[in-house]
């Protein structure tokens, strides 16, 4: 009888060795499996492509884009998904999101690697400092925009020409903000002015009348747009 309690003892200890075990090992292999974090806090900020230091983006905390060098396109948006940088660009004359997909190869604290064939914005990147000129656009009139209004706003080094641009579906009415970006540390004497307009496919509705003069890193700005009618 004692023979026969100790063996079943021994099972039931077996037995709960072996659940523990199975139990560990499926602990594991749901650790396997957990998705790796993206690196997107690692990857916020500014970038700009070696060798030239003259192109490059703004990935903001957002979750919105700006480009660098590259006047005649906007930047939209940006995402980090299964090892890809995921950036939405567009222009003042095709205003639909054009989407890159780009492999991050490496990165590090000051090095970012993105690789893509064909893909402009590939390329080997170093950090930088962004400056913006920010505010919002307005209008006087009693006027309502279409949900499809197109918003162009430009900003322009003088004596150099433009440096940046956002272009973007109004989605709503004034004021609407803006946010643009340029690279920091320029030269102290550099003067700056901005355009904006607000149209449809087919015409302006509102536009600044004259240059607004603006001042990267200062205060917020209210433009004023006059009707084009």
């Amino acid at each position: 009888m004692r023979g026969a309690a100790g063996v079943r003892q021994g099972a039931k200890g077996l037995s709960s060795r072996a659940s523990r075990a199975l139990l560990l090992a499926l602990v594991a292999v749901a650790s396997c499996r957990r998705p790796t974090p993206e690196p997107r806090a690692e990857l916020r900020g500014a970038w700009l492509r070696k060798p030239e230091l003259a192109q490059g983006f703004e990935l903001r905390a957002d979750g919105t884009l700006a480009l660098f060098g590259l006047p005649e396109q906007s930047g939209l948006a940006w995402n980090a998904t299964h090892g890809e940088l995921v950036l939405s660009t567009n222009s003042e004359r095709h205003i639909e999101s054009n989407v890159a997909r780009l492999r991050i190869a490496a990165l590090d604290v000051d090095r970012l690697e993105l690789q893509g064939e064909g893909e402009p914005l590939a390329g080997v990147y170093r950090r930088a400092q962004a400056a913006h000129v920010r505010g919002v656009l307005t209008y006087r009139e009693r006027m309502a925009l279409e949900p499809d209004a197109r918003v162009v706003v430009g900003l322009t080094q003088i004596g150099v020409g433009p440096i940046a641009s956002q272009a973007f579906l109004a989605r709503g009415q004034v004021p609407i903000s803006f946010d643009l970006s340029l690279l920091a540390g320029g030269s102290r004497d550099a003067k700056y002015e901005l355009r904006a307009r607000i149209g449809d496919r087919e015409r302006t509705l509102f536009s600044t009348a004259e240059p607004v003069r603006v001042t990267p890193g200062g205060d917020p700005v209210e433009v004023l747009l006059r009707s084009a009618r």
